[in-house]
């Protein structure tokens, strides 16, 4: 997300905190034992159909969901990994998410608890750390991408042990915030046989700002066909500018596609309600930040639901605008 947490930066600012903030480059192989994506399958020993959800996806849904913490290394988890997960044995689908331009992935707790809550395990990666490097272009949105590669590499059978459940990383699908959302479309262009289907949640596709060292992901029509949903919001403005914004995105992707504006709310108004608020200080902000939550997380449970979890009547979700806790528009191929 631009610029999104630049004021506590500055706040921050001492000779104690300068180090921190020179923190932010992300190494491609943190640990020496991480898996390469092309050598590890993501097809589990089963043919079962995974839990399917039910009811109403702007509610939470019928499962307890465990939050659980890996630090970079631990089993051989290539960086930090919070991980939504249902506490009831089973097969469950597999859901990435990365976060937004110096983001934390723990501003997404109430969408991604209540997406696991509907039979997901989320994985939401920390990328970096925010600070200094991030504001001066490092990381770049295709390193970035190269971890997400080694996290993909590292789901199979590490989530099972992680999370005690099946974690059926053939089921996989993968989606991110802001400039998350463009990481999420490089990582997928890279190798698209790894995932069922993306989202975006008001996706950003910059060049980095001043230096301009990160091309767009958008060059033209994604040569893939995974099912595809793309989030925008009215109010997105300097933080998701027209031209690179969920627009973009959207006519990029080729069929089955959907696309749902949130009407009158801002680029960070699906977080947690503390880091939406500091986000309105920098990007401009809605009226119903709690309704841009339950739309947001809505519309993953709908999408993930059809793409992943087999009910592909819960499409019909995504272009029920009485439906929504807000105002919508929405568009389909």
């Amino acid at each position: 997300m631009r610029q999104l947490y630049i004021y506590r930066v500055v706040a921050s600012v001492s000779f104690a905190g300068l180090a921190i903030l020179m923190t932010g480059c992300l190494s491609t192989n943190p640990c020496a034992h991480a898996p390469v994506a092309a050598d590890i399958p993501l097809s589990p020993s089963t043919t079962s159909q995974p839990f399917a959800g039910k009811g109403d996806p702007y509610v939470p849904g019928e499962l307890a969901v465990r939050t659980t913490d890996i630090k970079p290394c631990d089993n051989g988890a290539p960086t930090a990994l919070r991980i939504h997960a249902p506490v009831a044995p089973g097969d469950y689908a597999v859901i990435l998410f990365h976060h937004g331009f110096m983001s934390r992935n723990s501003a997404y707790d109430e969408v991604l608890k209540h997406l696991s809550s509907h039979g997901f395990v989320v994985v939401a990666p920390q990328m970096y750390e925010p600070g200094l490097g991030p504001l001066l272009g490092h990381p770049t949105a295709a390193a970035e991408a190269e971890l997400a590669s080694q996290i993909v590499a590292w789901l199979p059978g590490n989530l099972d042990n992680v999370t005690g459940i099946h974690a059926r990383t053939d089921r996989l699908g993968i989606s991110g915030h802001s400039r998350g959302g463009k990481v999420a479309w490089r990582t997928a262009v890279a190798d698209p046989s790894r995932f069922r289907a993306i989202a975006g949640v008001d996706p950003v596709d910059g060049t980095g700002g001043p230096l301009g060292n990160q091309p767009r992901v958008v060059q033209g029509q994604f040569q893939f066909d995974l099912p595809t949903l793309v989030i925008g919001t009215e109010l997105g403005g300097g933080c998701a500018p027209s031209g690179d914004n969920h627009v973009q995105f959207y006519e990029a992707s080729p069929s089955p596609a959907w696309h749902i504006v949130a009407l009158g709310q801002g680029h960070g108004d699906m977080l947690d309600e503390a880091e939406a608020a500091a986000a309105a200080m920098l990007c401009a902000s809605g009226p119903n930040r709690a309704g841009m939550r339950r739309l947001t997380v809505g519309l993953l449970v709908s999408f993930f639901r059809a793409a992943l979890q087999g009910d592909e009547s819960a499409y019909g979700f995504l272009s029920a605008r009485q439906s929504a806790p807000i105002a919508i528009t929405t568009e389909f191929r």
